[in-house]
């Protein structure tokens, strides 16, 4: 393992450089070739084996590339040595390994499955997309992933997510080389698999019939689809639905033969629709008052019973291994979360095969109910995402301090990205930002990691993905926070669409909503641009005819009513990274919604500096913070003021916990002569994770 990531950081080294096109995740290996690029004509002829998984990937992709290039580009097949585009099959790759080569006159792309396909396709729509849209440099890429499982995982039992948006997802996880998408069907709170054995379970949002189209749908884009059945924890559905069946009580569930061909046949039902999976997830954690013995018991039952369907089981981490035959069977894959009952480290010396779903930086919270959000920055995630560093957010738990740090292994399979709780609305702004360096550095751990070039590439990669999928754009105008989607008082709104050589936009309807509803024919219907004069999730969709044209899209637009004061509108910057929807500009865009914070981490053990440039020397004689408070939350910080940006001198502190931390702290003081306002916050305190700084607004006077 370590001589493969040494190989793979020299080959990267050795191969990319500046000048190389923009891609996410970077290849393995990239080499330049001397001589002219390749420039593209209107028609790309293209020549493929005969096999109907690649035939229908390809005429996706063909799409896709005419939609991204407003037809300036489109693909045709054709037989015959002379197609710009070849398509070979080699049985000497990997499942996801491909290779592409670039000439002056043609693009050989050789893979074994229709994954390394789709890998290639990726990388194409990258490579034409990113650039000029008109050529493509001479090249050579050899690349395949370093690990097997790379995967977002989508909690669908708390609150509903449609159809539309996962597929937009599955898309997403094509685009950007995602191996797997999981779908946590089941919790407390609501059950979105539609059990045709069980139909009192089921919340009525997406039938039996999409989720089997949405297999397929993933099938066709390379991407898998693994379900979570979660039990004994988090049943409380089951058994108030069917107590004769699952039993009363987590207890029951684990000690019922009755219980245990129910878990069985929904488990059946599954696998029937998410046939493409390897893996079955089977939940495993938070089983709170069920015997660990029990939980062990099931866990090593349901192990055996996909293991005869020919599945392999994935368990979050739950209860300690256990010993003799109550050991967790050591072909069980655990998902380590929390490194707290059940360490990386101990889960690898017990044989098991383990992936990081470590909290920091990898966990994405909206909480449920809508009380508080909980994740790191992009920029986090990308710098200091590791396979062998299992670490929590949470100061209170040993492992914030002290990581869990275990040596390379090829016991270390992967990382899963949770986006746990979450609404549809806020999926795109808190995930998509995220799910990129995650996506680039799953791909390859070893990577040389670069920010501000990441960045770049980035840009232009959603870019062109955007204009692959995406056929109406959202423009707003006037923006104080642009990645944030914030404005004043008001903002005018344009949709608009490429226009197509094949016809102009008028042979298309553009519908629109802006209450965050899926836009259908009964929508109004875009004419010119939109006042919004409140926050809104505006969302349009293409039609010809009758016919949605690509996916819809979306923007959550968030409007303020900023106070008068001198730290208005300001520029300010953060010792600590962060990244929409919470950016570090909201703390001077005038807005002082309880949930309309900047989001910072870590804030502990060091507490991070929020300064503000005021732009000239100003009289100040009091400052205003408004904070996150919820249940007696509050936040712990500091107030500095400086004239030249170095000397500070605290002028207020909120060190202890107030009486009535909900209403904003005013700190009053001698006037003094000010241009540098620092904030210095240790978290805010009392409900979920101390190490988060969540400062809504600063107002100075």
């Amino acid at each position: 393992m370590i001589l493969r990531c040494l190989f793979a950081f020299l080959l990267l080294a050795s191969s990319v450089s500046a000048a190389d096109p923009s891609l996410v995740p970077l290849p393995l290996k990239m080499e330049s070739q001397p001589g002219p690029p390749l420039v593209l004509p209107k028609i790309l002829t293209a020549k493929m084996p005969e096999d109907a998984g690649w035939a229908k990937h390809l005429t996706i992709f063909g799409e896709r590339l005419n939609w991204m290039t407003a037809g300036d580009h489109q693909l045709q097949f054709a037989g015959g040595e002379h197609a710009l585009l070849t398509f070979t099959h080699s049985a000497d790759l990997s499942e996801e390994a491909y290779s592409i080569a670039v000439t002056s006159n043609q693009i050989q792309v050789t893979a074994s499955t229709v994954k390394g396909l789709a890998h290639a396709t990726a990388t194409l729509l990258q490579l034409v997309g990113s650039d000029n849209l008109k050529s493509i440099p001479q090249l050579r890429i050899e690349d395949s992933p370093q690990l097997s499982y790379r995967n977002l995982m989508i909690d669908m039992g708390r609150n509903p997510h449609s159809v539309e948006l996962l597929k937009e997802t599955i898309d997403l996880l094509w685009f950007y080389k995602v191996d797997s998408v999981q779908l946590h069907l089941t919790d407390d709170q609501r059950i979105a698999f539609p059990s045709t054995a069980f139909p009192k379970l089921w919340d009525g949002v997406i039938s039996l019939e999409e989720f089997q189209d949405l297999e397929r749908y993933a099938v066709e884009r390379g991407v898998t689809i693994i379900p979570e059945l979660e039990v004994p924890g988090h049943s409380e559905l089951l058994r108030r639905a069917y107590p004769d069946v699952f039993g009363k009580t987590g207890t029951d569930l684990t000690q019922s033969e009755t219980a245990l061909e129910g878990i069985k046949t929904l488990l059946d039902e599954m696998m029937a629709v998410f046939s493409s999976s390897p893996y079955i997830h089977i939940g495993g954690d938070e089983a709170f008052g069920v015997p660990e013995n029990l939980q062990r018991d099931l866990i090593n039952e349901l192990h055996a019973y996909l293991k005869s369907k020919g599945k392999e089981t994935l368990v979050w981490e739950g209860p300690r291994p256990g010993t003799g035959d109550n050991r967790v069977h050591p072909e069980v894959i655990h998902l380590n979360w929390r490194t707290i009952n059940y360490p990386a480290d101990e889960m690898i010396r017990d044989g098991h095969r383990v992936i990081n779903a470590a909290w920091d930086p990898l966990y994405l919270v909206d909480h449920y109910p809508r009380t508080n959000f909980t994740m790191t920055s992009p920029q986090h995630i990308y710098e200091t995402m590791s396979l062998t560093t299992f670490k929590h957010v949470n100061p209170e738990i040993r492992t914030y301090a002290d990581p869990v740090e275990v040596a390379p292994t090829d016991k270390l399979i992967g990382f899963c990205m949770p986006w746990w709780e979450g609404r549809e609305e806020n999926f795109s702004p808190q995930t998509i930002p995220r799910l990129i360096p995650f996506a680039e550095v799953a791909w390859n751990p070893s990577l040389e990691r670069n920010h501000d070039d990441f960045e770049s590439r980035s840009s232009l990669t959603e870019k062109a993905r955007t204009a692959a999928f995406y056929p109406v754009s959202i423009d707003a105008k006037n923006l104080l926070v642009p990645a944030d989607g914030v404005f004043e008082q008001s903002t005018m709104v344009s949709l608009g669409m490429a226009e197509m050589e094949s016809g102009s936009p008028l042979d298309f309807e553009i519908h629109y909503t802006t209450d965050g509803t899926e836009p259908s024919l009964d929508s109004a219907v875009y004419e010119s641009p939109l006042e919004l004069t409140k926050s809104a999730t505006v969302r349009a969709t293409a039609f010809s005819g009758r016919e949605r044209v690509g996916h819809g899209s979306r923007r959550n637009l968030i409007k303020v009513n900023g106070q008068p004061n001198l730290a208005l509108h300001q520029p300010v910057t953060s010792s600590a990274t962060s990244g929409p929807p919470f950016s570090v500009e909201r703390i001077t865009d005038g807005g002082t919604d309880n949930l309309g914070f900047y989001l910072g981490y870590p804030a502990d053990p060091e507490p991070i500096q929020l300064t503000i440039d005021l732009g000239g020397v100003q009289t100040v004689k009091q400052i205003n913070v408004f904070a996150y408070s919820i249940a007696g939350s509050f936040e712990k910080y500091s107030v500095a003021t400086s004239t030249d940006g170095v000397d500070f001198e605290e002028v207020a502190t909120r060190l202890e916990k107030p009486e009535d931390p909900t209403t904003p702290a005013e700190h009053r003081f001698s006037p003094r002569k000010v241009r540098y306002v620092q904030i210095r916050s240790h978290g805010n305190k009392g409900y979920v994770f101390n190490s988060f700084s969540k400062i809504i607004e600063v107002q100075v006077f």
